[in-house]
């Protein structure tokens, strides 16, 4: 049987590789469209859940080079700083509840570190910070030690390895849950910690040449509001100090998602028409096959073969017609994922998670059973038609009737 259905698509090749194709588009397209979508969805909703600051303040010339989405998602990749002293001043804010600073070091790479992964070198004021708190496994107020390091979800190690971070060796004492953020690809130290690193760093010299000793700077301050005050007020008392620009976190969140539900919606679009045009390729393909091959099958009817090896006959070409296109789409459609969160990261900043294994699998089982049930449908006519089939007046009237 699997000669003979191989036989037939190879005397069918134009068509059946049209069809083929057809299906791996629309796979491709349906798996990279639900692997990104599901990732934001998992950022935001992490982002809302976990909680954060409510407001995040940084220097006023970054906030000119960066945009609020960037500082936000990605720890705006370039060292940013102001003085600790205009921190102190945004704690004492009217309407301000709580705030926590951060000191943003250089931008890593494969010379300055010995983990995969990292993009950055964030120090943490862990006594007074909540922000990290939700996405560890343990209390982070009592902070860490001058050799301990914290990983983001998508750095390379593990809890209890040890890492080289610009001539220093430290340990590995956590590795956080996934926030869809710069936390993912950072490496966290205490503050004071990260300033020391910096400080020696001869390559960053300039730096304190021009805004001072990064014992009395820091890169942001995160703050939330007391219960009673207004946001926009609050954040005019904050932009009204020299040299520093407040934005508010949920308006840039919101902002972001609606952007990129408007670019989910397009692609979603040219999924659904690609999954209408393979529906159609494949109805044409089969549902008209038995009328158009009766005497072939009429032939093998005469030869002996029962009205159910006909049938798996026709179900054997759609499910390695179907299967084809699906282990084909499935591949590209990984290929297509990367590349659209590339275009996407480019164009903008956002929460992003990646879908586990299990997630990715789910998915794909879906789309398999779903173009499964196509293929069914598909094909119920012409399994309805064999059993219909006379082979004697098959073989006498021929294909076209």
């Amino acid at each position: 049987m699997r000669r003979l259905i191989a036989h037939s698509l190879k005397m069918r090749k134009v068509l059946t590789a049209s069809v083929v194709l057809a299906v791996a588009v629309s796979v491709m397209a349906l798996f990279a469209l639900g692997l990104t979508y599901g990732g934001v969805q998992q950022g935001v909703r992490a982002s809302a859940e976990r909680g954060g600051a409510q407001i995040m303040v940084v220097p006023r010339d970054a906030a000119a080079d960066v945009s609020d989405t960037a500082l936000l998602f990605t720890g705006a990749p370039a060292p940013v700083y102001f003085p600790v002293s205009t921190a102190e001043a945004i704690g004492e804010v009217e309407g301000v509840g709580r705030a926590t600073t951060q000191f943003f070091s250089q931008t890593l790479n494969e010379s300055c570190c010995s983990t995969a992964g990292a993009t950055r070198l964030i120090g943490v004021d862990f006594a007074r910070d909540w922000t990290v708190q939700p996405f560890s496994g343990r209390d982070l107020s009592v902070g860490l030690a001058d050799d301990e390091v914290i990983l983001g979800a998508d750095v390379g190690g593990d809890v209890g390895d040890r890492l080289s971070l610009l001539g220093r060796t430290f340990a590995i004492v956590e590795k956080l849950e996934p926030s869809g953020a710069d936390l993912d690809d950072s490496l966290l130290l205490a503050i004071d910690t990260a300033r020391s690193l910096s400080e020696e760093n001869l390559g960053l010299s300039y730096l304190w040449d021009k805004y001072g000793a990064p014992g009395d700077l820091v890169s942001c301050v995160l703050a939330d509001l007391d219960g009673t005050a207004d946001a926009s007020v609050v954040l005019n008392r904050i932009n009204a100090l020299d040299g520093v620009y407040a934005f508010q976190r949920s308006e840039v969140v919101e902002a972001s998602q609606k952007q990129l539900e408007t670019v989910f919606l397009i692609l979603l679009g040219a999924g659904v028409l690609m999954l209408a045009s393979t529906l159609v390729q494949l109805f044409a393909r089969f549902y008209s096959c038995v009328w158009e091959r009766k005497s072939e099958l009429a032939l093998y009817r005469a030869m002996g073969a029962s009205k159910g090896q006909l049938r798996a006959l026709i179900g054997g070409e759609v499910a390695a017609i179907v299967g084809a296109g699906l282990v084909s789409g499935l591949a590209c459609g990984a290929g297509l994922y990367v590349v659209l969160m590339d275009l996407l990261q480019d164009g903008s900043a956002f929460p992003f998670i990646s879908p586990d294994p299990g997630e990715t699998g789910a998915l794909a089982a879906v789309l398999a059973a779903a173009f499964a049930l196509l293929a069914l449908a598909a094909i119920a006519a012409p399994l309805a038609q064999i059993g219909r089939l006379d082979p004697s007046l098959a073989m006498q009237q021929g294909d076209i009737d």
